[in-house]
């Protein structure tokens, strides 16, 4: 069976997705939960948000809640 270019088109596009989409999972779940309580986020909310919303979920994560965690992190060092 043979898939031809645009099979391979479509699997190179979809691959850095998906590994982003992958990333920030792990980055919420791998996130202490006192950072997220005193960045004033909610984890599970955040982690639904990642994992049900395709591509649109990974992106807000990274806009809206990472900035915010790293700031919540960095005044507790």
């Amino acid at each position: 069976m043979d898939i031809g270019l645009l099979g391979v088109l479509v699997f190179l596009m979809a691959l850095p997705l998906f590994i982003f989409h992958i990333w920030a999972l792990v980055d919420v779940l791998r996130t202490p939960q006192d950072v997220w309580a005193a960045a004033g986020q909610n984890q599970l909310l955040w982690g639904i948000v990642v994992l049900f919303f395709s591509l649109i979920g990974p992106i807000l994560y990274l806009i809206v809640a990472r900035p915010l965690l790293l700031a919540a992190q960095s005044r507790d060092l």
